[in-house]
């Protein structure tokens, strides 16, 4: 993926994580996701059977712990409701549109699961895996 973007450059506010936008060598548009500086997922834009929840990772950040979400946006392009859950809360997140392709979603708390559904469709659960130790 060819781009002159950093990562740090689409850092995520009081997050270790960041995301840039790029190109795949087909020409279609890419999110890369980073947590810290490392590379953790590349998405790239497609038509054919989108992932609406690809990906989920949490750390615990200098303004406390917090989690991340991301993936494809069904085909309809409305964003997904997001629901991040731990043991005892449940917090409904901001999600963002992103390259127009994409959604993100952040939140502040300790939480281990995301769930994601489109217009009152489940879209995917994922267990929230840790991310690097700073």
């Amino acid at each position: 993926m060819a781009t002159s973007a950093t990562p740090a450059a689409g850092r995520l506010t009081g997050t270790p994580w960041a995301v840039r936008l790029g190109r795949s060598s087909a020409g279609r548009a890419a999110l890369e996701v980073y947590d810290a500086e490392t590379l953790v997922d590349v998405v790239v834009e497609t038509p054919v059977a989108p992932e609406t929840l690809r990906g989920a990772r949490r750390a615990v950040s200098p303004g406390g712990p917090c989690a991340i979400a991301w993936g494809r946006l069904p085909a309809a392009t409305a964003l997904p409701e997001v629901l991040f859950a731990g043991w005892t809360r449940r917090y409904p997140a901001d999600v963002f549109m992103v390259g127009g392709f994409c959604w993100l979603a952040v939140a502040h708390g300790r939480f281990t699961t995301v769930r994601v559904s489109h217009r009152g469709d489940s879209c995917g659960r994922l267990r929230i895996r840790g991310g690097r130790r700073p």
